[in-house]
């Protein structure tokens, strides 16, 4: 019985798609005022810096990001504390994000780079982290079973000190780049058109 009383939906955030990412997005709700929200996603050999690249020379090269990662959260809509469903409304939610990457690239030996010779090195790094990131935005009930997820994404990527070249040039997989923006970074756009599946 209790499992009969929650919502679910799935469906697919399109923004990540930019970076090579494909990420699948889940909602478990029992009531209009709050749910449970769990994503799964993978980036593939990804070059992207960002929206705005900066562009600086770091001595890196042809560096390409891959990885998979896990998204779970809570997510507020305080326009349905009165317990009615609303076909439009507001979000807030928390997560926790963990991230898996491994990063390839070709390291400028700039000593070595004399005469005209340009020597570069492969170099790689690996590693798991685990984050907070913050959302916000607007869920619209297009039908009685398509739903439509608008919004940003703000994370708080704590790594180890093994970025390749500088740090804002580095994709973290499920939460963007420090170049996002030209302010804060690591934002990352959600639009996620998702089927809600019905209730048995």
């Amino acid at each position: 019985m209790a499992r009969a009383q929650w919502k679910t939906s799935l469906g697919v955030n399109i923004p990540p798609v930019i970076a090579k990412s494909v990420e699948i997005s889940s909602e478990l709700s029992r009531h209009p005022a709050y749910s449970l929200n769990f994503n799964i996603g993978h980036t593939f050999k990804t070059g992207h810096t960002g929206l705005i690249d900066r562009k600086v020379n770091d001595g890196i090269r042809e560096r390409r990001t891959s990885g998979t990662f896990v998204k779970a959260g809570v997510r507020l809509y305080p326009t349905s504390t009165s317990g009615k469903k609303k076909r439009n409304h507001f979000f807030v939610g928390a997560t926790l994000i963990l991230s898996q990457y491994k990063q390839t690239a070709l390291r400028q030996n700039l000593l070595n780079d004399t005469g005209g010779i340009d020597i570069r090195t492969p170099v790689s790094v690996k590693g798991t982290t685990l984050f907070p990131a913050a959302t916000i935005g607007f869920q619209h009930n297009l039908t009685k079973f398509l739903i439509l997820d608008w919004g940003v994404q703000k994370s708080f990527v704590f790594r180890e000190n093994n970025y390749l070249g500088l740090k804002d040039r580095n994709y973290q997989p499920g939460a963007g780049s420090a170049q996002s923006d030209p302010f804060i970074g690591y934002f990352q756009g959600i639009v996620a058109l998702k089927y809600q599946f019905a209730r048995r």
